[in-house]
């Protein structure tokens, strides 16, 4: 009830606002290209602040990054902020259903191959919220349904492309993806809001209302709801290696017949369901000091890929949660304090579910004289996850069945100089993190230059370094899998058990670019990058060990987090172009690269594990050995070109592409029949168009078509197909 209560007040609020449209005249202000007549340093004048955490134009950025402004994102019709980082270079976006993606910077994905989902979701991105963590510690990444915001909320997505612990700590390993929130900007009343209705039961509300009091103080509340149906009810089942519709039973990778279909999927058509709320309120006297206090709560079902399930990659993700988050500045001072807390639950087995609770807090000092600014900080993060209540602590079916925590601490130092008449920028960062798991210090640093030949051309190089904290799962897991009697007084079992001393994954990266105006309304943006991934840690079989229980025997096959001998290079270009004439602006984008794999071997078990031929198939059999990573795409891009038509009209083509993959799942390796476990992915152009009226100031009403091709190709492994859809809304600013 409350889902359809919260959808029903966002409609009648929607539509009793754009009835107000008679109250205004055409528009005084004609709506232009918002580029036009622009050089490119006024085109990436638009302010970034995730790359040094100051405000700087784009164009003077040492580091690769990119802007997505609110603007981009309506002219575009994305009706998600997943879906539109389709739009930012450099990014693989996956519909896994309808709204649902798997995302990534450069890709680096299924990493290692033939593992579970848990593993090959992107787990080195840190994403943020006004510089708030929303990154899960369970098995790492980040649950974007559950996000608290949406479109309505953003002002502005940063994207940094490259390790950027130095400024973030851990977990920063291959980006950081930042959402700035929108604020008021005139004083009195604030209000936006927009509704879109979409093919397949799609449909998307935004409300948001406030006051600015004067130009220090506003405060914002604001409301969201998705829902969104799948395109099929269909479910590929990978034991039998076929889609199932409705299907009334699944076999596991065991062979036995799961039956409790229903309580698994009760919905079976649903791709996602949210709501949220939040408010904000901000205090800015920049000559003294500014605050922003921000809370909300939000809760979702979503079918995505998710945990292993041992039937199909789909599973039913729900989440309820809460934040609190607290920011403060004040002569060079910068401080700020978050919580976020609640349930979530990785599929609809009741032993997946468990409660969580994060708190992050940083604090920072600014100090600039002359042409040195130094910045010294310190990070702290603690994650809880506790699944006691859910499972059943003596056969040990839960997640982890216990209560686990990761903790870190970092202390960084950034300085920053300028020199040579301001044409050379040097920049260095390094931090310092130490964690509660493993007992041990790791050293993250950036080392940047650039060099400004003139205005409009500029050259920079980077080299940086930064690890991923481990998760909660593979540090505190206590399962188990089986447990048979072998003799009267002895017993076999098969457990999954922590390990709380590997070696962190890290990665490290060398990038070259230059940004320049190559002719009259041409510019281009160049990145070259190599980048070295290590320590990546997977369950695998190691050695048995015995142990006694009263008088019974009992031997323990141990299935234990290991950290594996392969290395991954990545080298790439990415080429970034903005044409742009009077009523036009074209965007073209495009990365080129190559993933290989060094020492990797396709075993799950150590030399001295009990099973036949460890001693010759381990994970260390793969030693000088390298081969070509085919499930990161060789080549993916996009093209936005909008066209204003007429003041009031605007026209937006815009596509995404990404080459032919092959994604190795897990089950590969255990049926070993050379065709259950692999998925081809074919080649796929997702071409959309959006055209938006605004027929009176402060109203639009626009049109959207998605992969209007109607390539229906799935875009990830064994998961739902991705349709033609068609989608129409208002927008309405007060």
């Amino acid at each position: 009830m409350i889902p359809l209560a919260f959808k029903y007040m966002l409609n009648c609020t929607i539509i009793g606002l754009c009835s107000l449209e008679t109250m205004y005249g055409q528009s005084d202000t004609a709506k232009v290209n918002p580029y036009e007549g622009l050089s490119l340093k006024d085109l990436l004048n638009i302010k970034i602040t995730s790359v040094s955490k100051k405000p700087e134009a784009l164009f003077e950025a040492p580091l690769s990054a990119s802007v997505l402004t609110r603007e981009e994102i309506r002219q575009s019709g994305s009706t998600s902020i997943m879906e539109a980082l389709r739009l930012v270079p450099g990014m693989i976006v996956r519909e896994e259903s309808n709204g649902n993606y798997d995302i990534h910077v450069r890709g680096m994905d299924n990493i290692p191959p033939n593992t579970s989902f848990d593993l090959t979701s992107n787990t080195t991105t840190m994403v943020m919220i006004d510089n708030r963590p929303v990154y899960s510690y369970l098995r790492g990444g980040t649950f974007w349904e559950s996000l608290p915001i949406d479109l309505n909320d953003v002002e502005k997505i940063e994207v940094i492309r490259g390790p950027a612990a130095a400024l973030y700590g851990p977990n920063a390993a291959t980006g950081v993806i930042n959402i700035i929130t929108r604020q008021p900007e005139k004083d009195d009343l604030y209000l936006v809001a927009n509704a879109h209705q979409g093919s397949y039961h799609s449909s998307i509300e935004n409300l948001s209302a406030g006051y600015r009091f004067s130009r220090h103080l506003n405060v914002v509340a604001s409301g969201n709801y998705q829902h969104r149906d799948r395109p099929q009810t269909s479910y590929f089942e990978l034991y039998r290696n076929v889609p199932l519709d409705r299907p009334a039973f699944f076999i596991n990778f065991s062979g036995d017949t799961v039956t409790d279909v229903q309580q698994r999927y009760p919905d079976m058509k649903l791709a996602m369901d949210k709501y949220a709320g939040n408010i904000f309120l901000n205090y800015d006297n920049t000559k003294i000091f500014k605050f922003s206090l921000a809370a909300g709560a939000q809760h979702s079902t979503a079918q995505r890929v998710s945990t292993e399930n041992e039937i199909t990659p789909l599973s039913v993700v729900t989440s309820s949660s809460r934040y609190i988050d607290f920011r403060a500045n004040g002569k060079g001072l910068a401080a700020q304090l978050s919580f976020n807390g609640g349930t979530q639950s990785t599929d609809d087995d009741p032993g997946r579910k468990y409660d969580f609770n994060t708190i992050h807090a940083n604090i920072e000092y600014s100090y600039t004289r002359g042409h040195l600014s130094l910045k010294p900080g310190f990070n702290y993060y603690r994650a809880v996850i506790d699944d006691r209540k859910y499972s059943d602590l003596v056969a040990r079916t839960g997640l982890i069945n216990g209560r686990g925590d990761i903790i870190s601490r970092s202390a960084f130092l950034r300085g920053d100089y300028l020199m040579l008449k301001d044409k050379l920028r040097i920049v260095a960062g390094m931090a310092t993190s130490t964690f509660n798991h493993p007992d041990d210090t790791y050293i993250s640093y950036e080392f940047a230059a650039t060099y400004k030949i003139n205005p409009n051309h500029l050259f920079r190089a980077v080299y940086s370094r930064a690890p991923r904290s481990l998760n909660i799962f593979d540090v505190y897991v206590s399962k188990t899998i089986s447990y048979i009697q072998t003799g009267i007084r002895n017993f076999t079992t098969v457990i999954v058990e922590g390990n709380k001393d590997p070696d962190l994954l890290t990665t490290g990266m060398l990038e070259g670019g230059y940004r320049g105006r190559i002719a009259p309304g041409l510019d281009i943006d160049v990145e070259a990058f190599e980048i070295l991934a290590r320590n990546y840690n997977v369950s695998v079989i190691n050695r048995p060990y015995t142990r006694l229980s009263g008088t019974d025997t009992i031997t323990v096959l141990p299935i234990r987090s290991t950290t594996l001998p392969l290395r991954l290079v990545q080298r790439g270009v990415t080429v970034s172009l903005i044409w742009n004439r009077k009523k036009f602006q074209v965007k073209p984008f495009v990365t080129i690269q190559r993933t290989k794999a060094k020492n990797y071997a396709p075993y799950v078990n150590t030399p001295d594990a009990a099973v036949p031929n460890a001693a010759i198939n381990n994970i260390y059999s793969g030693l000088g050995n390298t081969a070509t990573l085919k499930s990161t795409p060789i080549a993916f891009g996009g093209l936005s070109f909008n066209y204003t038509l007429l003041p009031e009209l605007n026209i937006n083509l815009n596509s995404y592409y990404y080459s032919r993959q092959t994604y190795t799942h897990l089950s590969n390796i255990l049926f070993d029949d050379g065709i259950r476990g692999i998925d081809h992915i074919p080649a796929k152009l997702i071409l959309s168009v959006a055209i938006t009226y605004e027929p009176v100031k402060g109203l639009e009403i626009s049109c959207s078509g998605k992969n209007i091709l109607n390539d229906r190709s799935r875009e990830f492994f064994k998961t739902d197909q991705a349709p033609f859809m068609l989608f129409g809304g208002i927008h309405y600013e007060f």
